[in-house]
Order: structure tokens, then C-alpha cells, then sequence
């Protein structure tokens, strides 16, 4: 039943309104969170000189209001992040006030995250999607403390708040793929406040020498997360920081860019013959 919905709503003449009220909802939500960050945002450590540790690198792919969106939520909280945009649409478009990185068309999500990691020069990088959105509680001058504290954290992840139902993902409990590896600190345990994880969301604060370790597989253009955190087992720690917080406003009614996304059937047979012979 739910799915004969999903295709009425998505695919049949109801798409177009949803779309509307969908988009109108996000953006009303948008800017009530505006609202509350001048009031409740706190101005000290906007500027903290452990920032200048940090780069953020954001991968777009046919999405450049969403990308836009992005940066101007990072510049309204952090004007000085160094931010660099890797983009790979068919027609790219500069973004003013940040690095921009172009690909060939289509290049994929994997490639994309490579190569904005060979653009870091910095101890420390923050990985984004290009349909987040930095609010008041995308604290990262404290997560960068707990980083230089903790030197046995190699990546911090964050919790992303789904809107418009503001929901988040319990990655506690999610699986990898099958792999021999042992996890470097038990799962569960914990390094400092935080607890260790086997996988956490793609908004992560990492060491930079550390992450280049495992780095990104070119060959997947798509579902590479599974991936990443499967062949990161065993070599980083990763730990979740439920204050470390990032909003996340999807496009599921843009159909140009769903398309693209929705096509990893290549990525999932290489998935398969890659992991299904391990043991």
C-alpha cells in the first residue's frame, strides 16, 4: 500500500503539488531556524583559531541551489572555514568565497571526496553533502577540542536532523559489509564521552593523515558509504558526538538529480562481487 502511494505521489499527478508543499515546508522550517540562531547563537569561538586547523569539503552534483544553501549557512556561522566544492554536474557553477574543484561530469560521489581530500592541507576535515544546512547546533570549534584532546579519535561523526520531521538516524546500530577486520576499539566502548561506532553519517570531522589511509574507491560513484566505513574497520576509530549536529534537507522531489542518485546498479553488482567472497 505504502509503495502504490509513493508511486502516486512521486511518479502520477500528484508529484507537482507535493513537490510544492514539500519545498514550501522545508523552506518555512529554514527559516524558522534562522530565526532562532540570531537569537540563540552564542558569537564567541565563531572565529576560534583551532578553525584554522579545519577545511570543510562539500561534494555537489546537479544541485547548485542546494550547494549555495550549504555555504551561506557555513559563512552565517563561520565566515572564515576554509570550504572547498567539488562539483561534478554537467554544467558546474562558481560558488563566490570558496574553492571550487571541477570534475568531469558524472564523476561520482567517490571520486569527488578524493579529490576534495587532496585539496586539504589542513590537521583536520570536515566531510559535507551538499544538502546540509549549519545551524546553532553545528558546534564545531567544540568538537575540534574534543578532537585535540582525544588524539585516539579518528573521526568524530555528527547527527544529522532530518527535516521536515526533524528525525535522526540511530547508527548504533547499523551493520557494514562482511569483513574479516576487527574493529580497532570494541564497539560500544567508549574514548572519552563518545561512543565508538562501526559507521556514522557522511558529516564527520577526521584527521586528515589518518582518513587518507582508507580513502575513497573511485570505482563506486554511488553507495559509497557502506564501503568507506567497511574498509575503514580496523584502521581509524570512529566515534559519534550527539552534539556535533548538522540539518538535513533533502530533494527527493527534484527529479533531475533523483535519477542520477538512484542509479547504482553498477555500484551494487561491484558491491556484491567485492564483498559476497569474503568470509
Amino acid at each position: 500500500m505504502l509503495s502504490k502511494l509513493r508511486k502516486i505521489i512521486f511518479e502520477g499527478r500528484f508529484r507537482r503539488p507535493a513537490g510544492l508543499v514539500y519545498r514550501g515546508v522545508i523552506y518555512g522550517e529554514l527559516g524558522v531556524q534562522r530565526a532562532l540562531d540570531a537569537v540563540f547563537h552564542r558569537q564567541s569561538g565563531r572565529n576560534a583559531r583551532i578553525l584554522q586547523e579545519l577545511t570543510a569539503v562539500v561534494k555537489t552534483f546537479e544541485r547548485p541551489y542546494t550547494a549555495q544553501r550549504l555555504v551561506d549557512s557555513i559563512r552565517r556561522h563561520y565566515p572564515q572555514l576554509r570550504v572547498v566544492v567539488v562539483d561534478d554536474s554537467r554544467n558546474p557553477r562558481a560558488i563566490p568565497g570558496v574553492e571550487m574543484c571541477i570534475l568531469p561530469y558524472n564523476s561520482g560521489v567517490s571520486a569527488g571526496r578524493r579529490a576534495g581530500l587532496a585539496e586539504v592541507t589542513t590537521k583536520y576535515v570536515l566531510i559535507l553533502d551538499d544538502d546540509y544546512v549549519f545551524y546553532r547546533g553545528t558546534r564545531l570549534v567544540t568538537a575540534l577540542s574534543f578532537m585535540e584532546q582525544l588524539p585516539e579519535i579518528d573521526i568524530m561523526g555528527g547527527c544529522l536532523v532530518n527535516l521536515p520531521f526533524f528525525h535522526t538516524i540511530d547508527y548504533s546500530t547499523v551493520s557494514l559489509l562482511s569483513t574479516p577486520a576487527l574493529p580497532v576499539r570494541p564497539i560500544g566502548s567508549r574514548v572519552g564521552a563518545f561512543p565508538v561506532y562501526d559507521k556514522v553519517a557522511n558529516f564527520f570531522i577526521a584527521r586528515t593523515a589518518r582518513l587518507r589511509l582508507v580513502n575513497w574507491d573511485p570505482q563506486l560513484k554511488r553507495v559509497e558509504h557502506a564501503d568507506f566505513f567497511t574498509r575503514a574497520r580496523g584502521v581509524l576509530t570512529t566515534v559519534y558526538n550527539e552534539d556535533l549536529r548538522c540539518l538535513h534537507a533533502q530533494t527527493p522531489f527534484d527529479l533531475n538529480y533523483m535519477k542520477r542518485r538512484l542509479d547504482y546498479q553498477e555500484d551494487i553488482v561491484l558491491l556484491r562481487q567485492r564483498y559476497s567472497a569474503k568470509p
